[in-house]
């Protein structure tokens, strides 16, 4: 069985346009998939569907237990990086004794334990969306829905963070979701890319990113993949 099995996935908002037209498509376990297109072309409305958020769509999702987090860290100034953690766990009321030493043991393994009792305004950038990152492992989903959570890092502080959630998700053998404007991103995190263009997203064109992928390959891949986002012969390739 799969991680998630959607078909004909159908969805718009009141007096708009379709967004999302008999979209079909599956992840397997243990498998880390990006998703790339333009802006407006039904990324994040998918992820919000898969994540609860938004609900009246037609078609069938079929999932497994998932863990979302969005474009903002969301950490509450107000509370220390451990009780930022725990926040999900406290709404949830679930066994906070229980949770904290999960907690705990989540911040030891990817050494960050010492920033347990500090606050969000402490902290840079990347070390935010790592600790955000790790709230949301604590709701305990095998699928991990990422909504460009490192669009607004720099350079550098993304490119270590790319290295660090890779190593988290083989450590906890976890699925993902990747969205993402990055293309070069998408090939760095993915075992597949899939490709949305024009609207209404009614399939994507996807790729499967080759282990130890060359430079030749990946920029050949890169262009492909920004000729189908801006439209270049997307039906014809299909």
């Amino acid at each position: 069985m799969n991680m998630l099995e959607v078909k004909n996935l159908t969805f718009k908002y009141d007096n708009h346009n379709f967004i999302l037209d008999n979209l079909s498509f599956n992840i397997k376990h243990n498998e880390l998939i990006s998703i790339v297109g333009g802006s407006g072309c039904g990324k994040s409305t998918l992820i919000k569907i898969l994540a609860g958020i938004e609900k009246n769509f037609n078609g069938t999702v079929q999932l497994k237990s998932i863990s979302y987090m969005p474009q903002s860290n969301t950490l509450l100034p107000w509370r220390t990086i451990l009780e930022n953690i725990l926040l999900p766990i406290e709404i949830k009321k679930g066994n906070k004794k229980i949770e904290k030493e999960k907690a705990i043991s989540l911040l030891k393994r990817f050494d960050l334990l010492e920033y347990s009792d500090s606050y969000p305004k402490e902290l840079s950038g990347g070390m935010k969306q790592r600790i955000s990152l790790i709230r949301t492992l604590m709701s305990g989903g095998d699928l991990l829905l990422l909504d460009e959570p490192f669009s607004a890092l720099d350079a550098i502080t993304r490119e270590d963070l790319q290295n660090w959630l890779l190593n988290l998700i083989s450590t906890l053998k976890k699925s993902m979701i990747f969205i993402t404007h990055d293309i070069d991103e998408a090939i760095f995190l993915s075992h597949r890319i899939f490709v949305c263009s024009k609207k209404p997203l009614s399939k994507f064109k996807e790729f499967l990113v080759p282990e130890n992928i060359t430079l030749e390959k990946k920029i050949h891949l890169r262009k492909e993949i920004l000729s189908i986002i801006k439209g270049d012969n997307f039906y014809e390739k299909n």
